[in-house]
């Protein structure tokens, strides 16, 4: 199925069956950098029947979208839409939303205070020690180590951190050598000196 009918079936059973009025598409399809294991991320939009989380096997790619009712309040997670393309949409509300949207990403995510990078480091640092211990929720703590290191990375920075895609490709344009720190750390069955190093890396500017 070419992207084009793919994106005509989309459309016609968000309208059919969730009634929905606007969508739009977003994350790496809109992108254009998409691959086989790549889901369809949309953001939609109808006046009655309230929120609604669809995750699915459709038509051979996972659908993931979220459904919203016209009058929700924005979220700071519809940042994630930046840079999204309106699929359809009721007058201009698509085209509108988007544009909001824009301008809070252009203004910048919100600072985090000297105290609350502190504590995130020394949680980091505590979450470390723990996940040295050698049993089941040592390698749980490291893989959630491993999570939060990332996104505190670019909050440390003051930078959006837009999902672990997007993320690992503006990290290795902007600083190849803790995007090699990264690696390691993320390769599996990493030592603990490597997320060590990482931790390091998150925390240096602060």
């Amino acid at each position: 199925m070419s992207d084009s009918h793919i994106f005509e079936a989309l459309c016609a059973e968000l309208q059919s069956t969730y009634q929905c009025h606007t969508a739009i598409l977003y994350g790496s399809r809109a992108r254009g950098d998409y691959d086989a294991t790549s889901d369809v991320d949309v953001i939609a939009f109808r006046h009655t029947g309230g929120q609604l989380r669809i995750a699915a096997p459709w038509n051979g790619m996972f659908l993931d979208p979220f459904v919203h009712a016209t009058d929700d309040e924005a979220e700071p997670g519809w940042i994630r839409i930046h840079g999204g393309q309106v699929l359809f949409q009721q007058g201009t509300f698509g085209d509108e939303l988007l544009a909001r949207v824009r301008t809070q990403y252009d203004a910048g995510p919100a600072t985090i205070s000297m105290t609350e990078i502190a504590f995130r480091k020394a949680w980091s640092e505590k979450m470390l020690r723990r996940a040295g211990k050698g049993d089941a929720e040592g390698d749980y703590r490291r893989h959630w180590l491993l999570f939060s290191l990332l996104e505190d990375y670019f909050a440390v920075r003051g930078l959006w951190y837009l999902g672990p895609k997007q993320a690992l490709r503006a990290l290795a344009d902007m600083d190849r050598v803790h995007s090699e720190v990264f690696r390691r750390a993320l390769s599996p069955g990493a030592p603990l000196g490597a997320i060590q190093e990482a931790v390091a890396a998150t925390f240096e500017c602060a």
